[in-house]
């Protein structure tokens, strides 16, 4: 049986307590990986819940400042690999009002990242983009092609932008360079340690907390706007695999299940046992009708079949439920 891809390895994770961030830590450790966490801001209930491990480094680092990141990546003799999960982000509201510190912010991160895989020579280097690159006047499943370097336009979301020159700072590295950076593409992403903040959570968080709390779900338009998710977890799989397997360069995250808004609704009352609590205002927004990945190139890179939606969400709730208190 060949050795794990990441057994022994040293990888440096960023954002290593957040959402997305601490499950790749978690995800590594069991890999057999020697993980450097660097985070910004310390949640000793995310850190509570790792694994006791020699191969587990934590320090709190502003990757904003490239110094700072610097010598946290001195504390290790070593790193083969980084993944940048650093991001600011958050729900419309929040992207509207934040989106120049968005944009600003989530660059800076990404060029002192690249700028230290450089100068430590790191074999590997992931920065985790977004679907939310694609062009939103398509409905149609969109392939790795249909990128910025397709339909480059403005946007004054600027979460979106910056996930746009996210990559093409990659391609710029990647030319001059010759460094081995991988963009993952995952559609939204959801589950346990998700942002619950009421500020800047997404869809399912959003939803989730308003049940939980007796409040109604209101949902823009007659909700029959689709979408696709994909399980924190199956996310992570999935990178590791794109960086194992080494063929693509860039690579849509995702599955072929697709659910309208209303039905999530629905699926998520259920879940938490309300029998109500799906309003609609038929008179708001509703965004692009569907939204979709061409998910080819995933399906011959991965090595499993993510998770139902539904058994995703009751895994999602259960974690709510159990942590209520120190999420609110």
């Amino acid at each position: 049986m060949a050795p794990d891809y990441w057994a022994d390895r040293t990888v440096l994770v960023t954002g290593g307590l957040g959402f997305i961030g601490s499950h790749v830590v978690e995800a590594l450790l069991g890999r057999g990986a020697r993980v450097l966490c660097v985070y910004r801001r310390d949640k000793p209930e995310v850190r509570a819940e790792f694994p006791v491990s020699e191969a587990l480094s934590t320090m709190c680092a502003d990757i904003l400042d490239y110094d700072a990141l610097l010598v946290a990546a001195e504390t290790v003799p070593r790193i083969d690999a980084v993944i940048n999960c650093a991001t600011l982000d958050g729900n419309m509201q929040f992207l509207l009002e934040q989106s120049g510190r968005m944009f600003d912010e989530n660059i800076r991160m990404v060029s002192n990242v690249l700028k230290l895989a450089r100068y430590c020579e790191m074999r590997d280097v992931v920065l985790i983009s977004s679907a939310e690159i694609y062009s939103y006047e398509s409905e149609k499943p969109m392939r790795e092609e249909d990128d910025h370097r397709r339909h480059m336009e403005f946007s004054p979301n600027g979460y979106r932008m910056s996930k746009m020159f996210t990559e093409v700072a990659a391609a710029l590295y990647r030319e001059q360079f010759g460094m081995r950076i991988y963009t993952p593409r995952p559609t939204n992403v959801y589950g346990p340690r998700d942002d619950f903040g009421t500020a800047t959570n997404h869809v399912i968080p959003n939803m989730l907390m308003k049940l939980a709390s007796g409040e109604d779900v209101e949902i823009w338009g007659d909700g029959s706007q689709t979408r696709t998710f994909i399980h924190v977890s199956d996310l992570v799989r999935a990178i590791l695999c794109m960086v194992q397997s080494g063929v693509y360069e860039t690579l849509n995250i995702g599955t072929q299940e697709s659910v309208s808004i209303r039905d999530l609704a629905y699926l998520l009352a259920e879940a938490t046992g309300r029998t109500n609590g799906v309003r609609f205002d038929p008179d708001k927004p509703v965004g692009a009708a569907r939204r979709a990945l061409d998910l080819e190139r995933f399906h011959s890179v991965v090595d499993f079949t993510p998770r139902s939606l539904k058994s995703g969400i009751a895994d999602t709730v259960q974690w709510y439920q159990k942590n209520l208190q120190r999420v609110r």
